[in-house]
């Protein structure tokens, strides 16, 4: 049902809409930007009015138009919800809708630039540089997204160096050469414009910013734990699993492979031979230690084999991600809570033949190690995903 009012009252700009559009839900939340006082802290810092998070149906097979109508269901309820959660307030003037995987592809570039003669260094310059660059790697994944189809949901510069050394702003500046470390992230047309469709139904602004998820949660973990400088940062969804670098403060490569969550629930079904609704529920069940002995038995031995083919496939990506520097110990990572322990344990217990030390040091991103950073209202779900990405468009709405 579509709410016609809110296209004409006046919006609060001091508001925004969050989405979180993962592989297995869809979470939103109304917060605001211009913040509260926490107890542990003098400055001001988002505040979380409301929060809703609906489930994307299991998916047999990851087909593009089924699982993209599910989430878009998803997407649908939890935007009503919320918008009921906040029916009092005038609505929210922003909206920050930040994918997961596989909703983007996202990749770390290195851009050349090398003229015989000196060049102005301008926003304008380095955005044409960006978009060259850009037409290039639509090109390159011409395999994966026709080109005709790939969205650019960001593009940020993350290091500049002019005539080999770094540059905070070389603006104004004059050089030969410059070389430019850049992220961007694409998705694709139909998935963009489909997630404006369903917003449209129950909110409107002018105002969105599209993102992805690892780099919001680059952005906010650096900020919570600036001694930092180098770390792993993980995001484990229903299907997929996104692994990225940083080093020496910068998001140096981000990887996946298409197994998260539902891997270990899809192994259960196929052993048990029992529909996934059920195989989810014997797979809560072990995670909280309700089944019977024998049956508890069983199922370990299916978990224990994914447990194995998991790592392995973290460790794939770490080698991938190896070749662009070397991998830190310090791992940051988020996930549902219910299989907080189970991968907090494969990640610490990982020998990665990438690391140093062979030592692993996992940290559990949930509303604990953000609550001085979030201030919330009673009764308010405390969701990890969601208070990341506050703290991440609280801080983009700060620099404006």
């Amino acid at each position: 049902m579509v709410f016609s009012f809110l296209f004409s009252e006046k919006q609060d700009d001091t508001l925004a809409l969050l989405i979180d559009i993962g592989s297995a839900s869809v979470g939103t939340a109304i917060v605001s930007l211009e913040g509260k006082k926490s107890i542990l802290k003098t400055n001001k810092v988002p505040h979380v009015f409301a929060t809703n998070r609906e489930t994307i149906p299991f998916q047999e097979t990851l087909s593009s138009a089924p699982f993209l109508s599910a989430m878009n269901h998803a997407l649908e309820r939890s935007l009503k919800n919320i918008q009921k959660k906040t029916r009092s307030r005038r609505p929210p003037a922003h909206i920050y809708c930040t994918l997961s995987s596989p909703w983007f592809i996202s990749k770390t570039r290195h851009i050349q630039i090398s003229r015989e003669t000196s060049f102005k260094v301008d926003e304008k310059i380095l955005n044409d540089f960006l978009d060259e660059d850009i037409e290039n790697l639509k090109k390159e994944l011409n395999g994966t997204l026709t080109v005709k189809d790939i969205a650019v949901i960001e593009k940020k510069i993350i290091q500049m160096k002019l005539n080999g050394y770094e540059i905070k702003n070389p603006l104004g500046k004059t050089t030969p050469q410059i070389e430019i470390i850049s992220n961007v992230s694409l998705s694709s047309d139909r998935t963009i414009e489909s997630i404006e469709r369903a917003i449209g139904h129950f909110f409107h602004t002018k105002s969105m910013h599209f993102c992805s998820f690892p780099l919001a949660a680059y952005s906010t973990v650096r900020d919570i734990f600036p001694e930092k400088k180098n770390f792993l940062f993980i995001d484990i969804t229903g299907e997929a699993t996104d692994i990225s670098l940083i080093s020496n403060d910068l998001l140096i490569g981000t990887t996946s492979f298409a197994q998260g969550k539902n891997f270990f629930i899809r192994a259960i079904s196929s052993e048990f031979k029992t529909p996934h609704e059920e195989a989810a529920t014997l797979f809560g069940m072990f995670l909280s230690n309700a089944l019977d002995a024998k049956t508890e038995e069983a199922v370990a031995t299916v978990v224990n084999k994914g447990h194995t083919e998991w790592s392995t496939q973290l460790e794939k990506s770490l080698i991938t991600l190896a070749k662009e520097t070397q991998i830190p110990n310090a791992v940051y990572f988020t996930c549902d809570s219910d299989v907080a322990t189970l991968f907090l344990g494969l990640i610490d217990n990982l020998k990665s033949e990438s690391l140093a030390n062979n030592n692993f040091e996992a940290k559990y991103i949930d509303h604990f190690a953000v609550a001085s950073s979030v201030t919330f209202n009673p009764s308010v779900v405390r969701d990890p995903f969601l208070v990341i990405e506050a703290l991440f468009a609280f801080k983009l709405n700060q620099q404006k």
